[in-house]
């Protein structure tokens, strides 16, 4: 996730070119579209997605005729190629990513709009907590089992995230989202779109770690305002904006198959430059879909009602019960991180030393660990907390 850059009140000993320079250095690591390569995006594709962010802030109404440009691009384009060239939107930089996934689209939409899951339970690639803020009050998963031709059906609600570590700051923030979900039948296929938008500039980053492999979702956070990247542990960084519109679908070749297209637009600088690539913004979404895959292509996922009776039982524990279940991944999480180079770090072991180094997290964010160790388990991750499958079952569900 690109971060937003401020000078502090009380500057340390550095110079502002040697500022620049660095964060100039992390801004480009990542190259942008290749030149000569990129594909001018369809016109009327990127005004079907500008009006639908025109449409989660006016709330006006959504006709099936602004969405076909979109709904035609997800159906028939090669929407596994990475060469578009997005344009901008609110003066934010764009990124596009789609992928496959081999699982029905009704199943999918059934685990991750759940209403009796959290909404960030299948994204622990990239969402350390969320939950609704304002929740909506319709079930998505029934509506959509019972769409009919011609419909479009628009879903509203809010919810508080708090994201993962960047993979190469890591920063991470905690902002509000408006999120629309518009579910749509035309032509005899079935669409849902998910549109949302970022209320307000973030809360201040704080210093997070990436454990080992980010693929395998192990992060530590730090209540410290900064950058975990040497010699930016001083700065304040913010995300200022962030929007995306994605398009679930069945996949036409093979209907027990889905397509996900994904476009994110980041705005994120300072002293008024964004400095975000679209490089950076397409990598987000890729680690967005890593843990979606993971889980949904998983033939050792708990069904439904057992991850249900999990989430319960967690979301009923008080702060005793919760350290008391967490013991055995702290206790992993001291031996790990004797091997990271960053955990390893003097500041790190502080934090790990105490007799409880998660005492900064909040009750919900413990919570939210212990079902994201029950996930891992589950589908043959190596979890810190480290339980047999059936074990856990039977703990959960008594």
């Amino acid at each position: 996730m690109p971060q937003l850059f401020r000078f502090p009140k009380a500057r340390p000993s550095v110079s502002v070119a040697a500022f620049l320079l660095t964060t100039a250095i992390l801004f480009a690591t990542a190259s942008t579209i290749r030149a000569g390569d990129a594909q001018d995006f369809p016109e009327p594709v990127a005004s079907a997605m500008s009006t639908l962010i025109e449409r989660i802030q006016d709330r006006g109404p959504i006709e099936t005729q602004d969405l076909l440009p979109l709904l035609r691009f997800a159906r028939n384009s090669v929407f596994t190629r990475d060469d578009w060239d997005v344009p901008n939107l609110l003066n934010a930089t764009g990124g596009y990513y789609g992928y496959g996934i081999a699982a029905p689209v009704g199943r999918i939409i059934n685990h991750i709009y759940h209403s009796e899951l959290p909404p960030s339970l299948f994204h622990p690639s990239v969402v350390r907590v969320g939950k609704w803020s304002e929740e909506p009050e319709e079930n998505i998963p029934e509506l959509w089992k019972n769409l009919e031709e011609g419909q479009v059906v628009v879903v509203r609600g809010r919810e508080l995230e708090e994201n993962t570590p960047d993979v190469s700051t890591g920063g991470y923030y905690t902002y509000q989202t408006d999120r629309m979900i518009v579910l749509v039948a035309h032509e005899g296929e079935k669409y849902l779109l998910s549109v949302s938008k970022q209320k307000d500039e973030s809360s201040v980053g704080r210093k997070g770690v990436v454990i080992g492999d980010d693929q395998d979702w192990n992060y530590f956070y730090t209540d410290e305002e900064g950058l975990t990247t040497g010699g930016l542990g001083w700065v304040n960084s913010y995300m200022f904006d962030s929007f995306s519109v994605t398009v679930l679908s069945a996949d036409p070749v093979d209907p027990e198959r889905t397509r996900h297209a994904m476009f994110k637009w980041v705005r994120a600088g300072w002293s008024g430059m964004n400095m975000v690539r679209p490089s950076h913004v397409r990598n987000g979404c890729q680690r967005f879909a890593q843990s979606l895959v993971r889980l949904m292509e998983s033939d050792d996922l708990p069904e439904i009602e057992a991850l249900i009776a999990m989430s319960k039982r967690v979301q009923a524990m008080d702060e005793q019960e919760v350290l008391r279940t967490l013991q055995p991944y702290i206790e992993s999480l001291r031996e790990a991180a004797s091997e990271d180079s960053v955990l390893s770090r003097r500041s790190f072991q502080r934090i790990l030393n105490q007799d409880n180094p998660l005492e900064h997290y909040s009750l919900y964010a413990k919570q939210s660990l212990v079902m994201k160790e029950f996930l891992k388990a589950s589908v043959g991750l190596p979890a810190l907390l480290a339980v047999n499958q059936d074990e856990v079952l039977v703990s959960f569900l008594r």
